[in-house]
């Protein structure tokens, strides 16, 4: 009998499943794939045209492959594009590389049948023996899930009437391709959140010359920090990874090392750096009350510690701070109102202060409660109990490699309330060559 997948998502989670799948099956399988917004191998992240945006990870560690390290560089050198290990390479060029790849093997493996369904799968109801998967066109009994649903669009910024939200100037998809088309006539934008996505949002907004203000809110008024260049050297691990620490214990060894960095004049990057290969260890031993309290008092500085944005990126971004035209705003907010054809902010930082603006775009990051998921899929297996939140409502609650029952697997953001460390490509590549490997043997 030949087994069945069926692969919900179409972007790097549930691409990289497909890609190992071809290159490793010896028998004959076949994947129903789903993607609703038919992007796929690429998704969201590596649909984009804007060569600014680029990848915030060194080409060096950007292979779809953890068994291949220089499949990605050995892809450029052989397409004859200028780039080194070093380099952060345009995401778009990127998407290139994983379609061509899947194409590749696509065709070097007649064993694998691939249908790919641009639907949105509206309910899978669960047997004895498989799974039916259902959309508005399909339906398809399969003998494995793979739940590759990746990162969902931010939660509104709270307020106490979310009527602002049906406003058409108002963007809950930063990566929305209508944003441009909003904003040429605006005189001013306000970016709430400070990320990486602000970032992104901030390129597109200066590759197109908009010459507007530009404001953005956050709590924390923190903005990434850049990667150094040259790349900085690497800090010797100072965790031992067979031992269970506290969350008290980790940040006292950190701090020494920070100390001990800038004693000896090496870059604390590297200090952060080297803990990356412990996160998800270090996760799955605190216990819940640490991890609560990391989330609660830590989290947006280690988001700014651990995720960094190329030089060039922050370079723009700087620039319009250094000429006035971007603004950084560190405040929480109170309320937003739509009021003569503008948005009104009310913010409190020192005191309770008021801005109006012509677009609205969200940049708070992804919601990973999958409670406060608006769609259909989601609320249904949530009613049927085939999925359910982990503690701390971050993803789903699943084993650390990803199964949430026998046969029904998810990888990437969904883990992240169990891994923490579960969101960028080399996390992912590994989890899809170790979720494949389990389904096909």
């Amino acid at each position: 009998m030949i087994d069945t997948i069926a692969i919900v998502g179409g972007g790097i989670s549930g691409t990289l499943v497909v890609l190992n799948c071809l290159k490793h099956s010896t028998k004959a399988i076949t994947i129903h794939w789903y993607d609703k917004s038919n992007q796929f191998a690429k998704g969201y992240a590596y649909s984009t045209s804007n060569n600014l945006h680029l990848l915030n990870v060194r080409a060096s560690n950007m292979s779809a492959f953890p068994d291949e390290p220089s499949h990605f560089i050995n892809w450029l050198q052989k397409n004859n594009l200028p780039y080194t290990s070093t380099d952060f390479v345009p995401r778009t060029i990127y998407g290139n590389y994983i379609c061509d790849t899947f194409n590749q093997l696509k065709v070097q493996n007649p064993l694998v049948t691939i249908n790919q369904y641009p639907f949105e799968v509206a309910q899978i109801n669960k047997s004895e023996t498989d799974f039916e998967i259902i959309t508005s066109s399909t339906k398809n009994n399969c003998h494995f899930v793979v739940f590759a649903v990746g990162n969902f669009l931010p939660a509104h910024p709270k307020s106490t009437n979310l009527d602002y939200t049906a406003q058409p100037n108002y963007f809950q998809n930063p990566f929305s391709k209508d944003i441009i088309k909003h904003v040429n006539e605006a005189k001013s934008v306000t970016i709430i959140g400070s990320g990486l996505t602000m970032v992104d949002v901030v390129l597109t907004l200066s590759s197109n010359d908009y010459k507007g203000k530009i404001n953005v809110i956050s709590p924390h008024g923190y903005l990434p920090n850049s990667h150094s260049e040259p790349p900085h050297n690497a800090i010797n691990p100072f965790l031992d990874n067979t031992k269970k620490y506290t969350l008290l214990e980790v940040l006292s060894i950190t701090n020494k090392q920070l100390k001990l960095a800038k004693k000896e004049n090496n870059n604390w990057f590297g200090v952060i750096d080297s803990l990356r290969p412990f996160t998800q260890t270090l996760w799955l031993n605190f216990s819940l009350n640490d991890k609560k309290h990391f989330l609660r008092h830590l989290r947006h500085k280690w988001g700014v510690a651990r995720h960094r944005s190329p030089q060039q990126s922050m370079y723009v971004v700087q620039n319009l701070i250094n000429n006035h035209q971007l603004q950084l705003i560190k405040a929480r907010l109170k309320s937003i109102s739509f009021v003569n054809s503008q948005f009104q902010i009310d913010f409190s930082n020192d005191s309770l202060n008021t801005i109006n603006t012509d677009v609205l775009i969200n940049c708070t990051g992804p919601e990973s409660n999958f409670e406060k998921i608006d769609q259909p899929l989601i609320q249904n297996l949530l009613k049927s109990n085939i999925i359910s939140c982990d503690d701390l409502k971050y993803g789903l609650n699943c084993t650390f490699e990803g199964e949430i029952s026998p046969n029904f697997y998810t990888l990437g953001p969904p883990l992240k309330g169990i891994l923490w460390e579960s969101i960028a490509v080399p996390e992912i590549r590994q989890q899809a060559l170790n979720l494949t490997l389990k389904i096909i043997a």
